[in-house]
């Protein structure tokens, strides 16, 4: 099978990762890749052995495929281009700005019968593999998403940049509709919330709480999903760790269960499920459908979230991190 001849579009942060992986994939030949800073493109172009374009325009006969890390102002308009020139799609989360956005492109994805993939990275941590595999009937869901200070981001809030995560991931364990939300949010360093804490309920009775910030002393990932039968499965997404801890037995604790998995690359598993897809037209596991679902949960919580004005100017010495 040749490899699929793909493109990227936006080489910040995530987007040089996104063209790595690319370059190193079997199933996968990069093309070029296009930014807006020529410096920045032609840098990572040498250094992945492809060719750096000025304008997205150059890569609509040259690729099958396009994966766009633009900021997501930019999402909508990028990818209906790509998809009018039957150009199959892998755009970064969120999806759009609006749902409006969002059911337009799903809607013309399926039109033009090509692949719509959103990247919601954390769907491919084989820790999250797993724990769709062995979980019950969750009740309760915890999740804590931690960064610290950083400038990249700053022009959405951090339910949009760390939150929608699990918001997708509870959205497809839970399968229930979400029928109350609570929410506050603090402004520290940005124009938008910068630490948010959200309970949410579900139509079939299962609770969450999930608390997200970029303004922490340290950097955590983590979900504990308790279930109905008592236990309570703990997963650590930066280490790719599952636990199960069971009640006690005749009032004596039991010890851990660490379940054994193979540690991968999430990124490479994305990308490569997404080339997967685009060579054979298959579903891909993050549809835009999902990723429209995730924009409204996300969406949902902004519109009742209570937020706390503390803004403060980000010190220079906090610099941005990878997250």
């Amino acid at each position: 099978m040749e490899p699929v001849k793909v493109g990227v579009v936006g080489i910040g942060n995530m987007g040089v990762h996104h063209a790595r992986v690319y370059s190193e994939l079997p199933q996968t030949e990069l093309v070029g890749v296009v930014d807006v800073n020529e410096a920045r493109g032609r840098i990572c172009s040498d250094r992945f052995h492809t060719q750096f374009f000025n304008s997205y325009g150059d890569l609509f006969e040259r690729v099958e495929a396009v994966n766009i890390v633009a900021p997501t102002i930019f999402h909508y308009e990028l990818a209906m281009e790509f998809l009018a020139r039957d150009i199959h799609v892998l755009v970064e989360k969120p999806i759009t700005v609006d749902l409006i956005q969002a059911k337009r492109l799903v809607d013309y994805a399926k039109k033009r019968n090509r692949v719509l993939q959103v990247g919601h990275l954390e769907r491919f941590n084989p820790a999250v593999g797993k724990l769709r595999e062995v979980l019950g009937r969750p009740i309760h869901l915890e999740s804590h998403r931690l960064s610290y200070p950083t400038n990249r981001n700053l022009d959405v809030g951090v339910v949009w940049d760390l939150m929608i995560h699990d918001l997708d991931i509870l959205i497809n364990l839970v399968n229930s509709p979400v029928v109350e939300i609570n929410a506050v949010g603090v402004s520290v360093y940005s124009d938008f919330e910068d630490i948010a804490q959200v309970h949410l309920l579900f139509k079939n009775g299962a609770a969450a709480s999930l608390m997200a910030s970029r303004v922490s002393g340290e950097r955590l990932r983590q979900l504990k999903v308790t279930e109905d039968s008592g236990r309570t499965l703990c997963l650590d997404f930066i280490n790719q760790n599952l636990s199960i801890l069971r009640p006690p037995s005749n009032g004596y604790p039991i010890a851990p269960e660490f379940v054994q998995l193979e540690k991968k690359e999430p990124l490479r598993l994305e990308l490569s499920h997404f080339a997967d897809c685009v060579a054979t037209h298959k579903t891909p596991l993050v549809t835009g459908e999902d990723g429209k679902r995730a924009l409204e949960l996300a969406m949902q919580v902004l519109a009742r979230m209570k937020i706390v004005k503390s803004k403060a100017p980000l010190p220079k010495d906090l610099i941005a991190l990878a997250v």
